[in-house]
């Protein structure tokens, strides 16, 4: 199962887990970065892949035939 994480949309990119968003880390603190004090975004990333997507959106992967 996919996990939901928090990610700063801006040029820094942070991610954090639903942990640390739940315990008060909700908007991005990274000096310079372009979002900075803006809330973060809510986002599944692949526990397989690694790669961060919408809710809407749908990720799978190719089965690779034998």
């Amino acid at each position: 199962m996919d996990q939901k994480v928090y990610i700063c949309t801006g040029t820094c990119t942070a991610e954090i887990t639903e942990e640390q968003y739940q315990s008060g880390i909700i908007k991005c603190g990274a000096a310079g970065c372009n979002m900075h004090g803006h809330t973060f975004a809510e986002r599944l990333k692949c526990q397989s892949c690694g790669k961060i997507y919408q809710k809407e959106e749908s990720h799978k992967h190719k089965q690779l035939s034998s």
